[in-house]
């Protein structure tokens, strides 16, 4: 079998890698113009994306999939163990912290994936795109798609804005929350929502200019005045810095994440800004020292109610874009990801392709809508204030972790592809 995957992203690139342990040839296409990086002929050419982003963190249910993809040992020597999640006032006193160990713990039995782990995007994005490349799969930039002909009999068609082609037995789409695959195949209006948040990522060599951060992975807050922002330690060396504020998008953001241009001047600002709020100085001479920032408009998508339509699929945030809270986009994505491999893995010839695709989508469109549902209701509990003021959210935050630290409260669910795959296939056998 062939397969087409529009978006070339940490879940597409993670599609292609799980495709090909059960013998899929894929290519990706990605929309973004790095035409310098790619023979025109599409020859095999390790395609490197450059420095966007910021952090991620990768909690158990992401780590089985990069295990099963066979990278773990790589995403480990390059990324850091979050043992805790610490919440601050955004003066930085009355820290609240989650031993994210113990809750992967009481979940996970593989003892290497109970730590979450932060990584660079980037970091982590060069990873798997280097491993597209070492299988011989093979990557197509400046490919902007704008419609799919899929027409039974023949092999399904995607159509770029540049005139050209691409014929496969299916199509993945996993291009993101603006998804060119979502909005073509499964309908125009269904469109990304801005929640009215944007964000500035920041990226610091602590190390270099002596900033102390003590906790790997923590939220300063203030509900009152809508204020939030969160520290990663990525490293020794290296950690990220994130700003949310209200109002409209930066006009310099685009889909990749990519580096504000003028950094003095917005390093400058945004560390003002940080000043103004109170932070702690440690966090203002984060950003001030940041030698790159990138702005992240934050979008949601509607909740769709199937992941599938004929012979093209979606994966990702093109599926199930979200709200981002505490890895849950991200792990999600890599959710999708073990499932098509798994299903494969059951049904790996051709004539069950569609057998395979409509189960991805009964399996993946319930869990999905769910993480997505959480995500929101984060999002919204970490700006919202009762009536009787900001202190009784905070007294019931503290109870959530006293309770989640005990296991009286599951902080999340995994996924497990294999076992959900499996309990479907023998659901199958007795119908």
């Amino acid at each position: 079998m062939k397969c087409a995957i529009i978006g070339s992203g940490l879940v597409g690139a993670a599609t292609a890698l799980a495709l090909h342990q059960v013998g899929i040839t894929c290519n990706l296409y990605d929309q973004i113009d790095l035409a310098q990086h790619s023979n025109a002929d599409g020859a095999q050419v390790a395609v490197e994306f450059g420095e966007t982003g910021g952090s991620v963190l990768l909690a158990a249910n992401a780590l089985r999939v990069i295990k099963a993809i066979g990278l773990l040992d790589e995403l480990v020597a390059n990324s850091s163990p979050s043992p805790f999640a610490t919440w601050h006032n955004i003066d930085g006193s009355g820290p609240l912290k989650l031993n994210t160990i113990a809750i992967n713990a009481r979940m996970e039995k593989d003892p290497q994936l109970h730590a979450p782990l932060q990584i660079l995007r980037c970091k982590l994005h060069s990873i798997l795109m280097r491993a597209c490349h070492q299988a011989g799969i093979r990557t197509y930039t400046s490919k902007k798609l704008v419609r799919v002909d899929d027409t039974p009999g023949s092999p399904v068609v995607a159509h770029f804005a540049d005139g050209t082609t691409a014929s496969a037995d299916f199509i993945i789409g996993a291009d993101g929350i603006h998804s060119s695959t979502r909005r073509a195949v499964f309908g125009s209006e269904l469109k990304a929502q801005y929640t009215g948040v944007t964000g500035y990522i920041g990226v610091v060599d602590t190390a270099a200019h002596n900033i102390e951060v003590d906790g790997t992975c923590d939220f300063y807050l203030d509900r009152v005045k809508k204020q939030l922002v969160c520290t990663f330690k990525i490293s020794e060396q290296i950690s990220a810095i994130q700003v949310m504020t209200l109002g409209e998008p930066d006009e310099e953001e685009t889909e990749g994440w990519r580096p504000l241009s003028d950094l003095p001047k917005h390093a400058a600002r945004l560390a003002d800004v940080l000043k103004g709020w109170g932070v702690p100085k440690s966090l203002e001479q984060m950003m001030r020292h940041a030698y790159r920032i990138s702005p992240a408009t934050i979008y949601d998508l509607p909740n769709l109610k199937t992941f599938h339509q004929g012979r093209v699929a979606i994966a990702g945030d093109a599926a199930h874009g979200m709200v981002p809270n505490a890895g849950l986009g991200l792990g999600t994505g890599l959710e999708d990801v073990g499932t098509i491999l798994e299903l494969f893995r059951h049904m790996p010839n051709l004539e069950n392709l569609n057998t395979v695709l409509s189960l991805y989508s009964e399996l993946r469109v319930p869990a999905a809508t769910n993480n997505a549902q959480k995500s929101r209701e984060m999002a919204q509990q970490s700006y919202s204030v009762s009536f009787f003021g900001p202190g009784l959210n905070n007294f019931l935050l503290k109870i959530a972790v006293f309770a989640f630290n005990r296991s009286w409260l599951p902080f999340y669910d995994i996924f497990d592809c294999p076992a959900e795959v499996a309990k479907k296939m023998e659901s199958l056998k007795h119908k």
